[in-house]
């Protein structure tokens, strides 16, 4: 687990009963609580509306030996945090081991994406890495390497999967690089109406995690 190192709150949160037990647990387990004005929690909190309790966590720096062998996520250049956030926290939801941002992608503990992961980022492996290393290690660690992409031939439940798979999603606008595409044992990809060009990359890699991965789930 991620460490937190204070807990911030307004007077006015904590009234609230779900506030003044976050709080009461927080103390029990030896982490300062400071009351702030909310002005000032509001300038720390980096959002509109802020819900008058902020937690300061130490961002775990994790390697690969946090990695399990098993199926991983590798982001590939993901540059919005929304996206990245969401990312993580369906892989979680969806039985994923641990991911990979590789050089390019936006910093997993963004303020957003922290956010849009609802906690996954706490518990998820993200390992950081470069394009170079990551296929490297990939390789040696016996992924097989699927990469995503509108090229690729469309993944259907009941396919073949091999003992672990490392799902590569792309950038936004780009795709998944030239070096993982070649890196790549196979390209997967989703069927499209004619008239609909692309998906969002969170939409996509949540359709493809679900089809592969709980394929996998289906056959133990």
């Amino acid at each position: 687990m991620v460490p937190v190192r204070a807990v911030l709150f307004t007077e006015e949160a904590a009234t609230e009963p779900a506030t003044a037990a976050l709080l009461g647990r927080a103390r029990a387990a030896g982490v300062g609580c400071e009351r702030v004005g909310p002005r000032e929690l509001e300038t720390l909190a980096d959002t509109v509306t802020p819900q008058g309790i902020l937690a300061v966590f130490e961002a775990a720096a994790r390697g690969w030996s946090d990695l399990p062998a098993a199926d991983v996520v590798v982001l590939d250049g993901v540059q919005d945090p929304g996206n990245l956030g969401t990312l993580l926290r369906t892989a979680e939801g969806l039985g994923v081991g641990g991911a990979v941002a590789v050089e390019g992608t936006v910093d997993p503990w963004n303020p957003k994406a922290v956010r849009a992961s609802a906690g996954s980022i706490f518990r998820l492996p993200v390992v950081r890495a470069s394009r170079a290393e990551a296929v490297e290690r990939l390789a040696a660690g016996g992924w097989s390497v699927w990469a995503a992409d509108a090229d690729g031939e469309p993944f259907r439940r009941g396919d073949a999967l091999p003992e672990r798979v490392a799902l590569v999603l792309g950038n936004e606008g780009r795709g998944v690089s030239p070096e993982l595409l070649a890196a790549s044992d196979r390209r997967v990809a989703i069927a499209m109406a004619a008239d609909v060009e692309s998906l969002n990359v969170a939409v996509a890699a949540a359709i493809l995690m679900d089809r592969i991965f709980s394929s996998r789930k289906q056959r133990c």
